[in-house]
């Protein structure tokens, strides 16, 4: 049994989308982070990092950080074939941009949303928030370039990638727009929408048309 620790819209959308594809046994615990659960001693015992989302695993430990679930998931079960192999060729590739979009996508959305967070001086917000924007902008426009499936990231057909882009996608304020110009994203994003996982989930964090998700 996992116990996944969520918060909706947030980046446990990624690990509760794994869940449902490999078909694990699993229970949700929610957060409210608009009321600092997630600050509060009793989470902090659970997950130090005070961050959503956490993974409790089968035997224990409590892992967090969404694309450190998702390829922990992937490896438990090799079976659903949503992570590569240590053995598989494109292993190499695939954690590249796992983390790409780990490190240099979801991390630069803080700043858009909170610019505040990252300076003691209130002139300099604008200013935060308008180089992330310039920032995402460069980092998607690279997601673009990288994509080698037709309707995949990786060549080999669907993955955890897929996933966890479709998922970045959802925090894009003007997303169809954003969809129009990026049509390789796009087709991605349009064949996980039609995924059962996928339709689940994002009904549980009040989208309710997947595919507008």
């Amino acid at each position: 049994m996992y116990r996944l620790y969520w918060e909706k819209l947030s980046g446990s959308i990624g690990p509760h989308v794994m869940l449902e594809e490999i078909g694990a046994n699993y229970e949700l615990k929610y957060i409210d982070m608009g009321n600092f659960e997630h600050r509060s001693q009793a989470y902090k015992a659970i997950c130090p990092s005070m961050r959503i989302p956490a993974l409790e695993l089968e035997d224990g430990p409590v892992i967090g950080e969404t694309a450190a679930i998702m390829l922990t998931l992937g490896d438990r079960h090799p079976d659903a074939g949503l992570v590569p192999a240590l053995d598989d060729h494109d292993r190499p590739e695939f954690l590249y941009w796992l983390l790409h979009m780990a490190t240099q996508g979801y991390p630069v959305f803080s700043r858009t949303w909170h610019p505040e967070q990252f300076t003691d001086d209130p002139t300099a917000e604008a200013g935060i928030k308008r180089i992330a924007e310039q920032n995402l902008a460069t980092i998607f426009a690279s997601f673009e370039a990288g994509i080698k499936g037709r309707t995949s990231f990786l060549k080999r057909g669907f993955s955890c990638l897929d996933i966890y882009l479709t998922m970045l996608t959802l925090w894009i304020p003007d997303r169809p727009a954003f969809l129009s110009r990026h049509p390789r994203i796009a087709a991605v994003c349009h064949a996980v929408a039609g995924r059962p996982s996928f339709e689940k989930v994002v009904r549980m964090h009040g989208l309710l048309d997947p595919a507008e998700a």
